[in-house]
């Protein structure tokens, strides 16, 4: 975490700008029209990530463009390097490590030999999945279930993110 404790707090943060937004705004507008608004409010970046747009309680950001090699030195698995940051972050979190595949392939549709199947991170808590990192995008859970949550019908709550999340998961998407 850079910068002294001051210096992050002044920072603008990414995330906790969205679900300022997001709760300013309230139910009028559906996950389309929010995302159409905040792609022309004037969204800052924070470590190399921007948004991309808000779905389902979830936030896609862009992230700094990756060399695959990076995060797949031999047959799709995720580079050692990679899955030792992310156990890190899950660690710190509370959240379980996951390394699904990309694509789903079954009987109707086989994967090809060619092509090593390859896998994404998932860090999840016992109820949904919270983040999903992939080479090409950054997914986040701003809205989600609670411990109590029984009902579908029941509205999503923020889940309590640490302020820093966006800066330690950049570490995935540094070199």
């Amino acid at each position: 975490m850079s910068g002294s404790p001051t210096e992050r707090k002044a920072r603008l943060r990414l995330l906790d700008t969205i679900k300022a937004i997001r709760a300013g705004i309230g139910d009028g507008l559906n996950d389309n029209e929010l995302t159409r608004l905040m792609r022309e409010s004037t969204l800052l970046g924070e470590a190399g990530f921007g948004f991309v747009c808000f779905c389902d309680g979830y936030v896609t950001l862009s992230v700094p463009e990756q060399d695959p090699a990076s995060w797949y030195p031999e047959k799709g698995w995720i580079a050692p390097e990679k899955e030792k940051v992310a156990r890190e972050i899950a660690c710190e979190y509370g959240l379980s490590l996951y390394e699904p595949v990309n694509a789903a392939t079954n009987f109707w549709h086989p994967q090809g030999d060619s092509a090593p199947v390859r896998h994404h991170l998932e860090l999840t808590d016992r109820w949904q999945t919270v983040v999903v990192a992939h080479p090409q995008y950054l997914k986040i859970r701003l809205y989600g279930k609670s411990s109590d949550h029984r009902y579908s019908w029941e509205a999503l709550y923020p889940l309590p993110l640490g302020p820093d999340l966006l800066q330690e998961l950049s570490a995935l998407y540094s070199a």
